[in-house]
């Protein structure tokens, strides 16, 4: 599964033309069937060539609506996009039930306001280093003036060094955007921990509002 995704940003990579860096801020709520999952995200180039960008994004996770205390992420990234739209990155990964990291990867960043192709591999330079991959491919073309089709596929696997698949995530969205602000549709996450095969599905309507 992470082969093929890694080989699919590979292939959009490759196919599409030149597409420059834009300020991403938005709210993303999915009310699965099963728990809730909620993310700020933020990504803004630096200067007007786009050279320099950052990327930060909280999540919350409600595994179960029953739950007491829900998970919660933060990422935050620092990049230099060389030529090509390849560039070095700088950041910090934290999570209430994964170890703290501080981490440097590369990464390929290409976007407009159809497409958004970004792919992140990172090692951690802490205690207990791991390694992840983060891919999102994004799809959003117009269907009139004012509405567009959402399509998003993301995923992130972690691989510990010496205890192998720490774990995955994946996440499909299909939905629609109206006026460039509001968003919604349908989404389902699933999760994998350790070397377990088992998998955790959660599925619901999702609302994103951008700003």
């Amino acid at each position: 599964m992470n082969k093929k995704l890694l080989l699919l940003s590979v292939f959009f990579m490759l196919i599409f033309g030149k597409i420059n860096a834009q300020s991403q801020v938005y709210i993303d709520v999915l009310a699965g069937h099963k728990g809730l999952t909620s993310e700020f995200f933020f990504l803004e180039p630096i200067d007007k060539d786009a050279r320099w960008t950052v990327i930060s994004r909280s999540e919350m996770h409600l595994q179960e609506y029953e739950t007491e205390h829900p998970g919660f992420v933060n990422y935050n990234i620092f990049a230099y996009n060389f030529k090509n739209h390849f560039g070095i990155t700088a950041g910090t990964y934290a999570t209430s039930h994964y170890p703290f990291s501080a981490r440097l990867g590369v990464q390929y960043l290409r976007e407009s306001e159809k497409w958004l192709v970004y792919t992140n591999l990172s090692t951690a330079i802490t205690k207990d280093p791991d390694a992840q991959l983060l891919v999102v491919l994004g799809y959003l073309p117009e269907l009139s003036e004012k509405w567009r089709l959402v399509t998003r596929l993301e995923a992130r696997t972690a691989i510990n060094y010496d205890h192998g698949h720490a774990f995955s995530t994946q996440q499909l969205k299909l939905g629609a955007q109206y006026n460039e602000k509001i968003g919604f549709g349908v989404g389902v996450e699933v999760e994998e921990h350790g070397k377990s095969s088992h998998k955790d599905f959660n599925i619901g309507p999702f609302l994103r509002v951008n700003f």
